[in-house]
């Protein structure tokens, strides 16, 4: 069954690199073609706004969640791209994006990428959800945390107890392309859901 609805997190900066806005907008381009909704953090910043701008541009569908006092701080902000839904902390605009997703994707950003993923990733893990997670490694991005993983199941820290893991013990798949991203994150949203209706 095709994907519904994407979260993407991404940068309120486009970083140093031409490719991390190639990327972003293969993204968005792809989303718009397959008829699937984009769910970010708001704004028209970084590639968080390349990647909704491309979205919209090629006929796509656009919400974005933005806290209360991002715009108290900077009302810009609610020059946004497509609908903007305003929310009361940083809490409650995850909990919107993930309960508004089919499957969840990290760009390259800052701080606040890699927390937004984390979270999600042991969200995941603690079975709060189940949906599919992937990051668009351009030029390697995620190689310190795809390593980090790889040192941590080494050092026992994550094991077979984690009954979710895919993606070679993982909870979340990799890829440097956003078309064999969102083939893969459609196939393992099907595996979830035939597995929870055998259940």
């Amino acid at each position: 069954m095709p994907l519904q609805a994407v979260t993407v997190f991404c940068g309120s900066s486009l970083g140093n690199k031409p490719q991390y806005e190639e990327a972003a907008r293969a993204l968005g381009k792809r989303l718009a073609e397959k008829g699937i909704e984009l769910i970010y953090g708001g704004g028209n910043l970084g590639l968080m706004g390349v990647v909704s701008k491309t979205v919209h541009d090629n006929g796509g569908k656009v919400t974005g969640f933005l806290p209360e006092f991002f715009v108290t701080k900077s009302p810009s902000l609610l020059e946004s791209i497509g609908k903007t839904v305003i929310v009361q902390d940083m809490h409650t605009r995850k909990q919107n994006m993930l309960e508004k997703a089919d499957a969840l994707i990290a760009l390259p950003g800052g701080y606040g990428t890699a927390e937004e993923l984390m979270e999600m990733i042991t969200w995941r893990q603690l079975k709060l959800h189940n949906k599919p997670i992937g990051v668009v490694n351009t030029c390697d991005y995620y190689k310190g945390i795809i390593d980090w993983v790889s040192h941590a199941k080494h050092d026992g820290f994550i094991g077979a107890h984690d009954n979710h893991l895919v993606n070679n013990g993982s909870l979340f798949i990799v890829s440097d392309d956003s078309e064999d991203l969102l083939q893969r994150l459609t196939k393992e949203s099907d595996e979830i859901k035939q597995s929870e209706q055998s259940e």
